[in-house]
């Protein structure tokens, strides 16, 4: 019974309970779940999205999901209220619930299909920019890498620009004769320091050390300090001037012809100039050090020092020894040679003094003259064969006189070439004598360091060694400065005897200067620097090669033909042959015979009669 009376209650409850609160909604803890899990879904790929350029579109779209989901929330209080009002149908609880929850169910997974759709489509705008972002990134990186690529490479090419400017700058350094003439200039000093004060220096230290005489050690040691310091000039300034020979020789001695010749000969000779010379720099460099560890006031030197000293020079010594040995041993046959070949040649003494120039000029109009004689038929001779046998005598005659004319210059030129063979092996011969005593002296100095000898033994070895080289040293001096004296006093005497390569249409070769006075010319003696233009040796070859040249050189078509076989075994003997040019005979030949190396071939002339 009380069962039945509360039965009845329950509806209006819940009737009261909808229109209080509106329509109950069932819990469904699955649905629950799943649309929270949506909307996590959702409001993460959104605020993804909400990075992307189409931000208003999405947001346009939220507004819109909301306006439609609170139409259908109030559509369903109104119904809800009509309900609880008695104005539709009543419905039993598990209808409405029911349908409550289809409905609900039914809206959730519209939602989680309409938010699924705009998360992708807001996933692809935002793909979509961000590819384009991505090809842009690529491409504007290319363009980046591109930049940098083309900087580097103008880099590294202004670095091979900066690097062929060095060595453009170190090529003409070492082709530069401001190095031969700043150790022209300085020669002379260094002779005097080296022939004169150095051993005087050592004289004067070993008396003082002897007769324990401070003031004379201390002498010596600034005498010798100032004299080794003009040796290092001079000498780090042969070094590098054999540096530069043996770079150009590297670089010519594969080529062929007249030029290439001094580049193999100092390819081969220059290596043995670098050691003796870094040699001498060694003993300079440790000589001025132990000079001024005495002025320091330690009077008896570094020992080690003057170990040094005495092994380089030592060392040097030797080695100028043995090019002089071997300079000597050549000089001998080659002279022997030439001695074979001058006096085989054909007796003949000039008529009159006249340039060679002339002389050729004549001896070529003489054989015209001859032969269009000799050619001339014999009918238009008719009763003047006497007439013409003249003629032939006449120019015949001055064709022999003008042949031993320059039969006359290639004897002389043959004796020139002895003379200079003389002088070189008399050089050679007292330069192997004092480096041969220098050498010696080099080891008393050694021994005397080390307390083995004591006296005067080491100083007046290297005097006479010095004496040696001293005389060598004052020829060469004198016989230079005389040679600058001529060529300014006297220019026409050694002036050049043929046309050049460049007067080929010249009438008469360049005239020569007039001379100075005698006071400009003793002026010229002593400018140590100034290098002869135009002297005795580059008259010879000049010669020599007129004499030589083939038919096809302006200066040698007039030479006959005996004359010029002669010549060219001249040449063979100074070492001007096909051998020393890597040609063969006959392209050696053609070389005498072009006209575009008349240069070439005076200046290796030039340099085969050479005494050095």
């Amino acid at each position: 019974m009380l069962d039945r009376s509360r039965a009845p209650q329950t509806p209006r409850t819940d009737a009261a309970a909808v229109a209080r609160h509106g329509p109950r909604r069932p819990r469904t803890p699955l649905a629950s779940l799943q649309a929270g899990a949506g909307n996590r879904a959702v409001a993460a790929l959104l605020q993804r999205a909400a990075d992307a350029p189409a931000l208003e579109d999405t947001a346009l779209a939220e507004r819109r999901r909301r306006a439609e989901l609170a139409a259908a929330a109030a559509e369903r209080r109104r119904q809800g209220e009509a309900t609880a009002a008695g104005e539709g149908p009543g419905t039993p609880e598990e209808a409405t619930a029911a349908e409550d929850h289809g409905r609900d169910a039914e809206t959730a997974l519209t939602e989680r299909r309409r938010r699924a759709e705009l998360a992708a489509e807001a996933a692809e705008r935002r793909h979509r920019p961000a590819e384009a972002d991505t090809g842009q990134e690529r491409q504007e990186r290319q363009e980046r890498q591109e930049r940098q690529g083309r900087r580097a490479l103008r880099g590294l090419s202004g670095a091979g620009e900066k690097l062929r400017d060095i060595n453009a700058k170190v090529s003409r350094l070492f082709g530069t004769s401001k190095a031969d003439r700043a150790k022209k200039a300085v020669d002379p000093p260094d002779t005097v320091a080296t022939r004169v004060n150095a051993p005087t220096e050592g004289g004067v230290r070993t008396h003082g050390q002897g007769t324990s005489n401070a003031g004379l050690v201390e002498a010596s040691a600034i005498q010798g300090q100032v004299g080794t310091g003009i040796n290092v000039v001079t000498d780090s300034l042969g070094l590098f001037n054999d540096l530069r020979a043996l770079k150009a020789g590297y670089g010519g001695r594969a080529g062929t012809g007249p030029d290439s010749h001094k580049s193999r000969k100092d390819w081969k000779g220059k290596r043995l100039g670098v050691a003796q010379n870094s040699g001498m720099v060694v003993g300079d460099v440790s000589g001025m050090a132990n000079a001024a560890v005495r002025n320091a006031g330690d009077l008896g030197g570094a020992p080690a020092l003057g170990i040094t000293t005495g092994g380089a020079g030592v060392f040097y010594s030797t080695l100028i020894a043995v090019r002089e040995a071997a300079a000597v041993w050549r000089t001998y046959h080659k002279n022997r040679a030439l001695k074979e070949v001058v006096e085989a040649l054909p007796a003949g003494a000039p008529v009159e003094a006249a340039r060679l120039q002339d002389v050729l000029d004549r001896l070529g109009r003489a054989q015209e003259r001859l032969e269009r004689v000799r050619a001339l038929p014999p009918r238009r001779l008719y009763g003047l064969a006497a007439a013409r046998e003249a003629e032939v005598a006449k120019y015949g005659q001055q064709v022999a006189v003008l042949t031993e004319h320059l039969r006359a210059d290639l004897a002389d030129v043959g004796r020139y070439a002895r003379h200079k063979q003389h002088t070189k092996l008399g050089k050679r011969v007292t330069n192997l004598g004092g480096n041969t005593v220098r050498a010696a002296g080099g080891g008393l100095a050694i021994a005397a360091v080390a307390g083995a000898v004591s006296g005067p033994a080491a100083p007046a070895v290297a005097g006479t060694a010095a004496a040696l080289l001293l005389g060598n040293a004052v020829y060469k001096g004198v016989r230079a400065g005389g040679n600058r004296y001529v060529e300014a006093r006297h220019p026409d005497r050694f002036a050049r005897p043929t046309r050049a390569q460049e007067e080929t249409g010249a009438a008469e070769p360049g005239a020569p200067a007039a001379g100075v006075g005698r006071g400009d010319a003793v002026l010229e003696f002593f400018k140590v620097t100034k290098s002869v233009q135009q002297g005795e040796r580059r008259h010879m070859a000049q010669k020599l090669y007129a004499l030589a040249a083939g038919p096809a050189v302006h200066v040698g078509k007039n030479v006959p033909d005996d004359v010029r076989v002669s010549a060219r075994a001249l040449l063979k003997v100074l070492k001007a042959g096909p051998s020393q040019h890597s040609r063969t005979e006959e392209e050696w030949e053609a070389s005498l015979n072009d006209p575009a190396e008349q240069s070439a071939w005076e200046k290796e002339i030039f340099n085969q009669l050479s005494s050095a």
